[in-house]
């Protein structure tokens, strides 16, 4: 369950009502925990992208012992998956971060009960909440009676990968190769990379992000279904940006929203929060995070570079706590997704059951598609593009 369907839900039942932990465990309990597949497939298959959908499908295909690979555009793994590990005396999740559902479906995602992963998650429910509103600061710290979720302690999304899921599968991925064209109209699939590299297979599992294949950077011989192009389409992925500033002292609540406490709510059109990124970490680095999406992000992203972003930002904040920003800032890092050359957004906003079950739909039995938009229900996040990945697989080994 997302952090937008908690806000959401806790509005509908009545501001102050502990229903989280009831709320938490009940979320995908109706999934089996650990999965065994058919297997009717002996081929070998191309992954394209290592992002959290492209990396579970290898993992899950090599504990079915499936000969594949990983195709990668960029100089890593991870996708949207991303960390900062000596920004501060805490590793920093640059891209996803929150745990939007219970912590055992990491062990889900690992699918191995022989696997005894080592994991602190803390409970998220922040302390202390403000608003401003253009002009003032006010407290609203009955909020957090009934939002809450999960983070991880001492590591992120990326060393959760890194740590569990890349060792078993690293050899078979390569990096540095973005995928031009996708050539299924023989009996075999072959794959081209910008190089004019080629790679064949019997199965491809595309995973790469909705805007790459909105931007036609990947073309398909023949092309995709008009049904597919459409719902496509249909699908935003706005701007996204993430900001972390280390001050010398804190002057800042654990979570701070923009406008009324029905924009906070309503988040149509996006999301901003700045958020005590070392909330509950142990840690002695003070550092505030700002993670924002949708219309409010595209104010960040379209700056004209980094030094100009980080100047905007602390002048915000010292419009909010009366230059205090400036008065205590070291250092900050900036991830903005909007410019990743191969992300170009943040993740998926405003799918349907009906839009995603196209974008699902495989191509001749040999193409599938897996992430996080074409999770349902959990769209938008880690552990849904995780499922997707399951539900691709498992029709790939079916056969």
């Amino acid at each position: 369950m997302d952090r937008r369907s908690f806000l959401k839900l806790g509005t509908t039942l009545g501001l102050g009502m502990p229903f989280l932990s009831s709320t938490l465990t009940s979320c995908n309990q109706d999934v089996e925990f650990f999965r065994q597949f058919e297997v009717n497939f002996s081929g070998n298959v191309l992954i394209i992208g290592a992002g959290a959908a492209g990396l579970m499908a290898g993992h899950l295909l090599r504990q079915n012992n499936i000969s594949f690979q990983i195709l990668e555009a960029s100089d890593t793994y991870g996708g949207r998956v991303k960390e900062a590990s000596n920004f501060a005396d805490f590793p920093i999740d640059l891209g996803a971060e929150w745990i939007h559902t219970n912590p055992s479906v990491l062990a889900r995602m690992l699918n191995d009960p022989n696997v005894q992963a080592n994991i602190d998650i803390i409970n998220y429910n922040p302390e202390s909440i403000a608003l401003w509103d253009g002009s003032n600061l006010k407290k609203r710290n009955f909020f957090n009676n009934f939002y809450g979720e999960y983070k991880f302690k001492n590591t992120t999304w990326f060393s959760f990968f890194d740590d569990y899921i890349v060792p078993g599968i690293a050899n078979n991925i390569t990096l540095n190769s973005p995928v031009t064209n996708i050539d299924y109209t023989g009996s075999r699939i072959t794959v081209t990379n910008a190089a004019g590299n080629q790679f064949e297979a019997d199965r491809v599992i595309v995973t790469v992000p909705l805007t790459v294949l909105q931007r036609g950077s990947i073309t398909f011989t023949p092309a995709l279904p008009q049904t597919k192009t459409d719902a496509l389409q249909q699908i935003d992925m706005p701007d996204g940006i993430k900001v972390f500033m280390e001050f010398s002292e804190r002057f800042y609540p654990d979570l701070l929203g923009f406008g009324s406490l029905t924009n906070l709510i309503d988040d149509s059109s996006g999301e901003k929060l700045y958020y005590n990124a070392a909330f509950r970490k142990n840690a002695a680095s003070h550092v505030l995070g700002l993670f924002t999406v949708g219309e409010d992000a595209s104010f960040y992203t379209n700056q004209p570079d980094d030094n100009k972003t980080i100047e905007v930002v602390i002048n915000e904040l010292d419009q909010v706590f009366e230059g205090k920003a400036s008065r205590f800032y070291k250092k900050h890092v900036i991830q903005n997704w909007s410019k990743s050359p191969y992300v170009l957004g943040s993740y998926s906003f405003g799918s349907d059951e009906g839009t995603q079950a196209v974008l699902k739909e495989t191509i001749n039995n040999k193409i599938y598609f897996a992430g996080e938009a074409y999770a349902t229900p959990d769209s938008s996040t880690v552990h849904g593009a995780g499922e997707s990945a399951f539900v691709a697989v498992e029709a790939l080994l079916k056969g």
